[in-house]
């Protein structure tokens, strides 16, 4: 690590001169990337969902543009792009600088539909909610977005479509806008008033539920507040006949394991996850090999080398943890409202009620990212965090990048956000009514 650190000063020196203006030094260039670089070389437990991510080859790519970026802007994008090789959801780097400098609001936001680029939230005069985007400053959207995917961080690029308008420093500070209709929208974001935010009509109060059915909305596991909410809600509705619990845009926050408790009848199994293994005997067997093939020729050397050949990027398996079901867990039939925006922790609550069929799921697809992130925060605005672990399901298949898949689909239309109604949640009470 010392030596890699001294040599990226070195070559700090050589492009001082380009960079001196920036505001960002060389030496702190060099600091933040060799930090980078030996963080991701002992805690990335993705290999298997970017298997073309080669870190010594795309570390120099990456060095030559961050020592030679023209300010901390720059730095801080090329940054991002390094790390966002990953394609990791829980795997990025952050500058509060850039969010302070460059990230004055767009002023709405997009979600990708059949219909195409859909604004579901709009603060400007001249957009509404419904509105279809098709081009940005003369450019088709999709060539928009596409020249800027590999910067976002996400785990599918459904996530990080998701996530696309939620970047407004990727955005020019002034722009055009051309819809579905025709319609031309200019935007500044510099000198833009907004407006009271208008979202599609979705019900946000209480639903009407059949008698013995009762609906719990669970927006984030954020503040544990939220969870010991849902607990008490649950512990009083021992006796209703079912739950729906929406869980819809929860982004997550901590695991809510007495919540889960609350509710699980049955036993039930976490995630599955491996995570890096690193013995430092064995890589440097494996450096020596490299540099000495001629040993080969002898066999008890070959031997005892190829019995560390796989150290060079290990992974051990950890089996979730099987767990019994409390004696006053509630009873009932439990339904879960689930979409893409469902992440991280919110998907550590549902996994036990697919896995063990104890609750029906309805709607979207989950986000399909957790994992405990190593967290690095460089004192001046700028961190990052690295996953060290690479979640499956209990059975052993796919969970990163793909998600939790309901039990029954419901894929909202842009004629149902537009009408103000909710069919999954409809979806939901009709399958309480059949049973």
């Amino acid at each position: 690590m010392t030596q890699l650190f001294c040599a990226l000063i070195a070559f700090g020196v050589v492009v001082s001169a380009q960079v001196a203006d920036s505001g960002l030094s060389a030496e702190r260039r060099a600091w933040v990337a060799s930090k980078l670089y030996a963080s991701i070389q002992m805690f990335n437990a993705h290999r298997e969902g970017s298997p073309a991510f080669n870190l010594d080859r795309e570390y120099k790519e990456y060095l030559k543009i961050a020592m030679a970026a023209a300010d901390r802007r720059e730095f801080d994008l090329a940054t991002m792009k390094f790390v966002g090789k990953l394609r990791n959801g829980h795997s990025g780097f952050y500058d509060s600088w850039l969010f302070q400098r460059h990230g004055q609001p767009l002023g709405f936001t997009l979600l990708p539909m059949a219909e195409g680029w859909v604004v579901t939230m709009s603060q400007l005069p001249g957009l509404s909610p419904g509105d279809v985007v098709v081009s940005v400053s003369g450019k088709p959207i999709e060539q928009f977005y596409s020249e800027i995917d590999d910067i976002l961080e996400g785990s599918s690029e459904a996530a990080r479509r998701r996530t696309f308008s939620g970047r407004p420093y990727l955005w020019p500070e002034s722009f055009e806008l051309m819809l579905a209709s025709g319609k031309r929208v200019e935007i500044d974001r510099r000198n833009q008033s907004l407006e009271q935010t208008r979202t599609f009509p979705f019900p946000q109060g209480q639903p009407k539920t059949p008698e013995g059915t009762t609906f719990i909305r669970i927006r984030s596991f954020e503040d544990p507040a939220h969870e010991a909410s849902a607990v008490r809600r649950v512990k009083e509705l021992s006796g209703a006949k079912a739950l729906i619990i929406d869980v819809r845009g929860n982004g997550g926050g901590s695991t809510p394991t007495q919540l889960i408790r609350a509710l699980m009848d049955r036993p039930w199994f976490d995630f599955r996850y491996t995570t890096p293994v690193h013995i430092a005997h064995a890589g440097a067997q494996n450096q020596i090999r490299r540099a000495f093939p001629q040993v080969e020729s002898d066999p008890y050397v070959r031997g005892y080398l190829d019995a560390f050949e796989e150290f060079r990027s290990a992974m051990v398996l950890t089996p979730g943890a099987e767990h019994s079901p409390g004696s006053d867990a509630y009873r009932g039939k439990v339904i879960l409202l689930v979409d893409g925006f469902c992440n991280s922790a919110c998907e550590d609550f549902i996994q036990p009620f697919k896995s063990s069929g104890r609750g029906t799921l309805v709607g979207e697809p989950t986000n399909g990212s957790s994992g405990q992130p190593y967290y690095y925060d460089f004192g001046d605005g700028m961190s990052f965090r690295v996953s060290s672990k690479r979640y499956y399901l209990p059975d052993g298949s796919p969970f990163e990048g793909v998600g939790i898949r309901p039990d029954v689909e419901v894929r909202p239309s842009l004629a149902d956000w537009k009408a103000g109604s909710d069919p999954v949640l409809a979806k939901a009470l009709q399958l309480v009514q059949q049973n």
